[in-house]
C-alpha cells in the first residue's frame, strides 16, 4: 500500500484532530532545543513511546539519523547499523511496520542484536515504522518501549503522524542542501509562505520553524503542496487555531 492509500484510510476530520494534537504538542516544547529534536519529541509523546529516532536513507551509504530523543534510542539505532540487522532494516526493506521484543533470547530473528540490547539497555520492544519518501532508500522512524508495551496510537494514526513530521524534516533537509530557508519557486510563492508562517505563529504561539513544519505537515495531510496550503491560510479558508480544514 502506497502513502496516498495509507493516508486515505483516515478521514479529513481525523487528520485535522491529529494535526491539532501535533500542533499543541509542538507548542508545549522548549523552543531553545533544535527543531529536529522537537519534532521527534512531539512524536514520542503523542505515541506514548519511551524514545524516538528518525533515520533517512536507511539502506544507503548516505544514511543519516536526523533526530533522536535520548541516548538510549540513539544507541539502539547505532547497534542496528553496526550489526546490519534489526526491525529498522526490515521496515526499510519491506515498507511494513515491524514490532519486536528484544529480550536476549536465542529465538529472536536477530540474535546478536537481541543480546546486545538486553545487555546494554534491558528488555525492550522496538517499533519500526517506514516513512514515505521519494528517495527509495528506505527511511524509518523507530520507537522503543518496555517489553510487551504497545504504542498508544493505532498503526494508521501513527503512520500519519510520523509521515506528517517526516514531510517537514525532508523539506527542511532539502532547504539546507539548497541553502534556501523556504521552498523554491517564485518570489510571490515564497512571500505567501512567509505570510502564512507568520499567521500560524500568531494563531498557535509557536516558533517560526515549527510554524513552517506545521504548514508542510498540513500539505502532506491534504496531499497538496506548501504554497497551496499557504494561500488557504492567508485567505483564511484554513485556520490553524481551530484546524478548520476542507476536503480533498
Amino acid at each position: 500500500m502506497d502513502g496516498v492509500d495509507q493516508l486515505r484510510k483516515l478521514s479529513i476530520d481525523e487528520r485535522g484532530r491529529l494535526l491539532s494534537k501535533w500542533a499543541a504538542m509542538l507548542a508545549s516544547l522548549p523552543v531553545d532545543r533544535p527543531q529536529t529534536w522537537r519534532l521527534c519529541e512531539a512524536l514520542r509523546r503523542l505515541l506514548g513511546a519511551t524514545g524516538a529516532v528518525i533515520t533517512f536513507g536507511y539502506l544507503s551509504d548516505a544514511r543519516v539519523t536526523v533526530c533522536a530523543t535520548d541516548d538510549v534510542v540513539a544507541g539502539l539505532e547505532n547497534l542496528q547499523e553496526v550489526l546490519g540487522e534489526g526491525p529498522g532494516h526490515v521496515a526499510a526493506d519491506t515498507g511494513e511496520v515491524v514490532v519486536a521484543d528484544l529480550d536476549g533470547g536465542d529465538d529472536s530473528a536477530w540474535p546478536m542484536l537481541a543480546r546486545a540490547v538486553a545487555e546494554q539497555y534491558g528488555q525492550l520492544r522496538l517499533h519500526a515504522i517506514p516513512m514515505q519518501t521519494d528517495d527509495g532508500l528506505g527511511s524509518v522512524a523507530t520507537f522503543y518501549t518496555r517489553k510487551g508495551v504497545d504504542l498508544s496510537e493505532t498503526t494508521d494514526r501513527a503512520f500519519f503522524l510520523i509521515n506528517t513530521a517526516g514531510s517537514a524534516l525532508v523539506a527542511d533537509l532539502e532547504d539546507h542542501r539548497s541553502h534556501e530557508g523556504l521552498p523554491g519557486g517564485s518570489w510571490s510563492s515564497r512571500s505567501v509562505v512567509h505570510q502564512a508562517t507568520g499567521m500560524i505563529m500568531a494563531q498557535l504561539g509557536v516558533a517560526p520553524d515549527d510554524a513552517l513544519a506545521l504548514l508542510r505537515g498540513h500539505a502532506y495531510a491534504l496531499s497538496t503542496d506548501v504554497v497551496d496550503i499557504a494561500k488557504r491560510v492567508v485567505d483564511r479558508s484554513i485556520d490553524f487555531s481551530g484546524f478548520e480544514i476542507q476536503g480533498e
